[in-house]
């Protein structure tokens, strides 16, 4: 009876095969890998940019306390704080209520740029209230909240007031 031809170990063909597998392996779970990351890389992006603003919004609420803090703010002082960011249009609307101020703004994150075949930037936008309310001596303490983005994309933007 003629047994099939085997190849032993430490043979030229073993290692030949052997290596060839292995090669095979590594080249896919690298290529699945990088495949994964690639994929994952939106989210990463768009993670980014909500927490620039998230950053941008405490800047904002900063920013307002203090030009708020001697007294309420005028509506130039208002504008200059709330710039238009492309795409998303700053200002939209000053409310005075008695001593309280309610402004609402369309801000933007901005999340990073990547360059690879066309260039390329993630962007988030997002609609926010900052309520000053009557100051009784001390510094007012400014509240935010976010509202739906149909708030700020129904009106138009706030004109900026002369000086």
């Amino acid at each position: 009876m003629a047994s099939s031809p085997q190849v032993e170990s430490g043979t030229a063909g073993g290692c030949l095969l052997n290596g060839c597998i292995t090669l095979s392996v590594l080249f896919l779970v690298i290529f699945t890998s990088a495949w994964i990351w690639v994929s994952s890389r939106p989210e990463r992006d768009e993670a980014e940019a909500r927490a620039d603003l998230r950053a941008t919004v405490e800047a904002h609420q900063r920013r307002l306390s203090r030009a708020a803090a001697d007294g309420g703010p005028r509506d130039a002082e208002i504008a200059r704080l709330f710039p238009a960011a492309k795409p998303a249009d700053g200002l939209i609307d000053v409310r005075r209520h008695a001593e309280s101020t309610t402004v609402v703004a369309e801000l933007l994150g901005r999340g990073p740029s990547r360059t690879f075949v066309f260039v390329h930037e993630t962007t988030v936008k997002g609609c926010y209230a900052f309520h000053l309310p009557s100051s009784d001596g001390g510094a007012p303490r400014v509240s935010v909240r976010q509202l739906l983005d149909k708030t700020c994309t129904a009106r138009p933007p706030a004109r900026t007031p002369t000086p």
